[in-house]
């Protein structure tokens, strides 16, 4: 049930379970955002919040080579922050210091479990090594880290990163209390690495009935033949994210003949080079590429919007499209968000199948063929499925009854 029916934020004493001392564990060797605009710091604290609610004690643990450098943390959800502590090459830590170790782990007990997400090779393997010599139980959520490593098909895309993962990750992975994979393809990685994890398949998603119930979509007028806007807003990681293919894409879409225009909005270095690649196109004023976005001034931005747009190469279910969907607009997204099943299910946009230019245009040219009649389904579609994967609360209460129990 969700906490809509008022399962999820009952009191321990209430349902027979004990609490539990929960520490979640981020490793960010290299600092480039604001922890508040870091989309899987945000989705850790999202899940902090519910498991706090539900009476754990659940805390966030930040690790870096430069922890005074992780800025933005949030007072709702205050960070200890630690330095990785480790020896260093090229001014990266190679793995964790044991007086790091024994800070992280000070007045752990029976019912502690360290919950670690998205670490950076080789410091997971580092850090699941120190707690299983420790004896202390361990969870790992993934958040896309293995995404790079295979192609859709199954592919071996990184010879190096995948014979690290299927050498050191894998049984780190398989003793692990849980595995907490996003989508099914993470959970294929795993299993084919790990065949011995504790795989738990568990969505992301961008609400809390608990914290503020459920956002209505945002009124926004349909697109009509002269006025159609695709709006992109994420980190300017040009292979992780895609903007190259965006960018090719919509110019080969404006070249046959497309009305629209492309809006981005993003933080990083890699701004200067995507204006340099829109003015090769000569996108003109058809393009826009903006610094950052937050708050008021993100949300007035993507009120102009007709479809949100995210060509990655590699990632899991980005909370950024699950906050756009469930405003009201429909997602124009690749194969390997994640969300294509979802997109696809619930009519709520356009799946692009390839990472090619070629592919995105056409995934363009369809939105804009759909009309405003069509639009507005999709649009109240998006919003839809994002309420139907459900709130934090109800997969932080999965997650515990799944995942961070002791094994029977």
């Amino acid at each position: 049930m969700s906490p809509a029916d008022g399962s999820a934020g009952l009191a321990f004493e209430d349902t027979g379970l004990r609490p539990l001392d929960l520490r979640h564990v981020v490793i960010q060797p290299a600092i480039a955002h604001p922890s508040s605009a870091n989309g899987l710091h945000n989705v850790v604290r999202c899940l902090i919040a519910e498991q706090r609610a539900m009476g754990d004690d659940a805390r966030l643990f930040l690790f870096s080579d430069d922890p005074e450098a992780l800025t933005g943390i949030p007072a709702d959800c205050p960070a200890q922050r630690f330095p990785l502590g480790g020896p260093r090459l090229s001014g990266r830590s190679l793995t964790i210091a044991g007086a790091t170790l024994d800070r992280l782990l000070d007045g752990a007990g029976p019912d502690t479990v360290v919950h670690i997400h998205g670490a950076v090779k080789p410091l997971f393997a580092a850090l699941a090594r120190g707690l299983h010599r420790r004896g202390v139980a361990y969870g790992v959520t993934l958040h896309g880290q293995c995404s790079h490593v295979y192609d859709g098909a199954g592919r071996v895309r990184r010879r190096l990163p995948a014979a690290w993962l299927r050498v050191v990750d894998g049984p780190a992975l398989a003793r692990a209390r849980f595995v907490h994979a996003i989508t099914e393809d993470e959970a294929a990685i795993v299993r084919r690495v790990a065949p011995g994890a504790a795989v738990r398949l568990l969505p992301n998603t961008a609400w809390s009935a608990r914290r503020g119930g459920l956002p209505a979509a945002v009124p926004r007028a349909a697109p009509d033949g002269n006025r159609l806007t695709f709006g992109y807003c994420a980190r300017y990681e040009i292979d992780h994210k895609g903007v190259d293919l965006l960018i090719d894409g919509f110019a080969a879409y404006r070249r046959a003949g497309g009305r629209g225009v492309l809006e981005l909005a993003g933080s990083g270095p890699a701004r200067a080079e995507l204006e340099r690649r829109a003015q090769v196109h000569g996108l003109g004023t058809d393009i826009r590429i903006h610094g950052p976005v937050f708050g008021p001034e993100k949300a007035a931005m993507m009120a102009g919007w007709h479809y949100f747009a995210l060509t990655s190469r590699y990632d899991v279910m980005p909370t950024g499209c699950l906050e756009a969907a469930l405003s009201g607009l429909p997602l124009i997204v690749t194969r390997e968000t994640g969300l294509v099943p979802y997109v696809d299910g619930h009519r709520a946009g356009f799946g692009i199948p390839d990472l090619t230019p070629g592919a995105v245009a056409d995934a363009l040219a369809r939105a804009e063929r759909a009309g405003p009649g069509i639009w507005r389904d999709m649009a109240a579609n998006a919003h839809r499925m994002v309420v139907a994967i459900g709130d934090w609360g109800r997969i932080a209460a999965r997650l515990r009854a799944a995942g961070y129990g002791r094994p029977s």
